[in-house]
């Protein structure tokens, strides 16, 4: 079941979230982070039930998790954004991983849009932490990609999403050369709103990224 709660850090700044565990607690287990777009923003994550996300789509059955898994949903402030939040984020998943006994090496990273751009930024500012990250209709400045070698990247993009423009595809030739492992999947014919993508079981997304461990 979803659990909606806030954490604080020491200096005051907060942070509401839906916590999902698929069936009993299991030490040990997984964590899958969901970065949701700029229409989840504000300060009660009920408002994931409503807006078309991971949460949702578990909610109603249509994303696959596997036994044992935990899904962490945040939500950043109205006006903000993930680059700014950033912080206060790995404070609450440093504090998850300890209080649900989660494997430290297997904590994975996805975002849709403005959640894209804050998997990109998450996975920058601590290129040795996650398992894997998957950012979603996503922009990013390819540059700074250079430093994600030792973390498997899955980026997917509409063909037709000019809003966003394509630095993905800039960006996974940088962390190509870098010697990362990428892949991009340029989705023929879609513009921006993919998020159905999680709720495509033939694509196995969910499962991939808690498969994931970083060595």
């Amino acid at each position: 079941m979803m659990q909606k709660s806030f954490f604080t850090t020491p200096e005051g700044a907060k942070m509401g979230y839906l916590l999902y565990r698929q069936g009993e607690k299991q030490p040990g287990a997984p964590l899958l982070i969901y970065l949701h777009g700029g229409d989840g923003r504000g300060d009660d994550p009920d408002l994931f039930y409503r807006i078309p996300c991971l949460a949702q789509f578990i909610e109603d059955g249509s994303a696959v998790i596997p036994e044992g898994a935990v899904v962490l949903s945040p939500q950043c402030a109205e006006g903000s954004n993930w680059a700014k939040e950033g912080a206060v984020l790995k404070a609450l998943i440093d504090q998850l991983i300890e209080t649900e006994e989660l494997d430290p090496k297997r904590i994975s990273l996805t975002g849709v849009s403005l959640g894209g751009m804050g998997t990109f930024t998450m996975g920058v500012a601590y290129p040795a932490f996650f398992s894997c990250l998957m950012p979603v209709c996503a922009s990013v400045d390819p540059a700074t990609c250079a430093v994600l070698t030792d973390v498997p990247v899955r980026i997917f993009h509409g063909t037709e999403d000019h809003g966003m423009g394509f630095s993905v595809k800039e960006a996974h030739e940088v962390i190509k050369a870098a010697g990362g492992s990428s892949e991009l999947n340029m989705l023929e014919g879609h513009g921006h709103e993919i998020r159905w993508i999680y709720q495509d079981r033939s694509m196995g997304l969910t499962e991939w990224m808690l498969a994931r461990k970083r060595a």
